[in-house]
């Protein structure tokens, strides 16, 4: 009877030690999130169906976050810069530690709509794997994934908003790596004049439709005065 009795008291205390700590309860929160794509097709993503709110809101801090970096002096946005549609105006962008990099940051809005790999090599395969890489390399943030952990554990804030995310404050480079990519999934450029245009609630100058014009006509060298440049 003592056997059965010490077994029992044994299970309720490690279904006790299992239990989530009230006070990380009551803060987590899973509220989902809806992307705003307008006119767009459904995002490719199977991740942008699974958004929430806090992992949005913690992917945000971390963009700005130059504790991501060796120095404290960049962060993902320091390249990635909204007033240049997310990218870097530098032919080279340079890192964390004054070193110039191979390639520019490039452009990180609509992502939850590609499908061919991140980096300008496609080399990464999803954009939650892409996006702890620049912070190890040398060339960019020159930083350790142990060493931003050890920083944001530091930080209560940092705490609280892993907690209202996935529901305990264990910080990790998978976490991490998602809540960033929850965060660039919500860059969308689907209210652009020519969206707005194609929904028939903008009219293009004259100067705009003749642009319009050369990037879908295709190029034809023999009739130059219906040639079109062929972008599309």
């Amino acid at each position: 009877m003592k056997r059965i009795l010490f077994i029992l008291t044994a299970i309720v205390i490690v279904l006790s030690a299992c239990k989530k700590d009230p006070q990380e309860q009551a803060l987590y929160d899973d509220t989902p999130y809806a992307l705003d794509y307008g006119t767009f097709p459904p995002p490719n993503s199977q991740v942008a169906n699974a958004l929430t709110a806090q992992k949005i809101a913690l992917g945000r801090m971390l963009f700005y976050e130059v504790k991501l970096s060796s120095n404290l002096t960049q962060s993902c946005a320091s390249c990635h810069r909204q007033e240049h549609a997310f990218t870097d105006t530098a032919r080279f962008s340079v890192g964390a530690e004054g070193d110039v990099g191979g390639r520019q940051a490039m452009a990180i809005f609509n992502m939850a709509w590609h499908s061919n790999g991140f980096f300008w090599d496609g080399r990464s395969p999803e954009l939650h794997d892409q996006a702890t890489q620049p912070i190890q390399n040398p060339v960019e943030m020159n930083e350790t994934i142990p060493s931003v952990v050890s920083k944001l554990f530091a930080d209560k804030s940092y705490t609280d908003q892993f907690i209202r995310a996935f529901g305990d404050d264990a910080i990790t480079e998978e976490r991490i790596g998602a809540a960033l990519e929850q965060f660039m999934f919500t860059f969308i450029s689907n209210d652009s004049k020519y969206d707005r245009f194609l929904a028939g609630s903008a009219t293009l100058t004259p100067s705009e439709e003749r642009g319009r014009s050369l990037f879908f006509t295709e190029y034809n060298e023999f009739f130059p005065n219906e040639s079109g440049a062929d972008c599309a």
